[in-house]
């Protein structure tokens, strides 16, 4: 191939996938359109074996065939994972508008690091952490933050502003961390990937409600100082992935203002609770935290992925993550903070913009009702749950979710555990519902996390009923 047929072939094929992305495009949104009507859990098997079997070819083939191919072996071949009644993990519906700003953002392809590259993408960027931490009760001219891939990735960087900020060099070996018994394993994760021994993490047990006991917080902290350790950050949860659980975060943060801590609030899950106007007093003491970290891909219908680090005071992250090589002395912005000096990135995506989208086209006040109106759906899962026997709740609604377990009196705990496995295994069997199990207080039990904003109330009780019967049937079997 010279160069004459090279430049001719990529710009046919700049033409010819545009037709066929239009399509692909149109199929899926109205395929995403009766969704309720489809198998959760797809019951062919067939696509990753396809894939092992393709071939890496030499020469390119037709674009169509291609997407047709994917939509047939590997996009119909995962869960469906938006439908209203998959109640596992933290599910969440996709709203349009972000559907659009994600295809934007990729067609446009922006580079994300610095001012100078899309400076109306890095000022959606910037309006919108302004934005969020006024809801976290920070002072929107002096916080800052970034957008990044999720959870994992935002709380490390917390982790490593709390470290810097914290700690000096010398007393990194020293320095302990709290968190709860249900803390998220990314936090545990992150805080080993940054140098921290497992033994500097220190796991405080929660109360019959899951939450972070803050009388064994302060023990622990006074016992590591008398120890000559260095205690530097704690760490809330603001909805806990196994409950929904939001800890004490004004005990919290006035324990850690006493003890000079670092306090992040691990809100991947229940960041978007900042909207809501009924719950608000779930999350008095947020203002007190140094720093946040928000996954809107969760509770507020984004296309993966959209999650956020939000901090009190920015010039924390740029202590930790600026770095000026000369490479790039031309495009440094003298009026802003570059994004690739808030984080770890350098290359990155624009992830805020289908936020944006949302926003602009919603509206804040409807975004708050899908908060509003998600929490409730735990609400009815219990109601439905207490109208039928030998269902035992194991933890009450938060965050739209809820813990259940079957338990007839007459079987021992190894049976119901057992039980409760098979149920969980048997509805998704069915395609109608998905829920898997988790442990609480050494007990398997039946979780249901109701925050997809396309949920409703009969996807929820009827659930429920499917449950009920299944799990009469195999007590009958036993």
């Amino acid at each position: 191939m010279n160069r004459e047929e090279y430049e001719a072939k990529m710009k046919q094929g700049m033409e010819d996938i545009v037709t066929d992305v239009s399509q692909f495009v149109a199929d899926s949104v109205m395929l995403n359109a009766k969704i309720r009507e489809m198998p959760i859990n797809p019951s062919n098997a067939d696509g990753a074996e396809f894939i092992k079997k393709s071939e890496i070819p030499a020469y390119g083939r037709d674009t169509d065939e291609i997407g047709r191919e994917l939509i047939e072996y590997v996009f119909d071949n995962a869960l469906l994972c938006q439908h209203p009644r998959f109640f596992s993990f933290v599910p969440g519906a996709v709203s349009p508008h972000s559907l659009v700003g994600a295809i934007l953002a990729d067609v446009y392809n922006f580079h994300g690091g610095g001012w100078s590259e899309a400076p109306g993408a890095c000022a959606i960027e910037e309006k919108l952490i302004q934005w969020m931490g006024g809801l976290a009760g920070y002072d929107t001219e002096k916080c800052g933050g970034i957008f990044m891939s999720g959870g994992s990735m935002a709380n490390m960087s917390a982790m490593i502003a709390a470290r810097d900020t914290k700690l000096g060099e010398k007393d990194f070996p020293i320095g302990t961390v709290y968190l709860s018994d249900q803390a998220h394993s990314s936090v545990r994760k992150g805080i080993r990937m940054i140098g921290f021994r497992n033994d500097q993490q220190v796991l405080v047990p929660t109360d019959d409600n899951f939450r972070m006991r803050t009388d064994l917080l302060e023990k622990a902290i006074e016992e590591d100082i008398a120890a000559g350790k260095k205690p530097f950050a704690v760490v809330a949860s603001m909805g806990t992935t196994n409950t929904g659980s939001i800890d004490d975060l004004y005990k919290i943060g006035m324990i850690a203002q006493k003890y000079n801590l670092w306090f992040h609030v691990d809100g991947a899950f229940g960041g978007s609770m900042l909207l809501t106007k009924n719950y608000k007093s779930f999350i008095k003491g947020i203002e007190l935290s140094d720093s946040l970290s928000w996954d809107t891909h969760k509770w507020l219908m984004q296309v993966y992925s959209c999650s956020s680090l939000i901090v009190k005071d920015k010039q924390t992250l740029i202590n930790s993550f600026a770095e000026h090589p000369e490479y790039l002395d031309d495009l440094y912005d003298q009026d802003h903070v570059d994004p690739w000096n808030l984080g770890p990135e350098m290359t990155r995506p624009h992830r805020a913009i289908k936020l944006w989208c949302t926003i602009q086209a919603m509206g804040t006040e409807m975004l708050s009702y899908v908060v509003d109106y998600s929490v409730n759906n735990a609400f009815i899962a219990l109601d439905e749950l207490l109208r039928h026997p030998n269902w035992d709740i194991i933890s009450k609604p938060s965050c739209g979710t809820i813990n259940f377990r079957y338990a007839p009196s007459s079987l021992t705990k190894e049976e119901i555990d057992d039980l409760n496995g098979q149920i969980s295994k048997e509805i998704n069997d069915t395609g109608y519902a998905y829920i898997v199990t988790t442990k609480l207080k050494g007990k398997r039990v039946l979780r249901i996390c109701a925050i997809n904003a396309n949920t409703t109330a009969d996807d929820v009780r009827s659930t429920i009923i499917k449950l009920d019967e299944i799990a009469q049937r195999l007590t009958n079997n036993i």
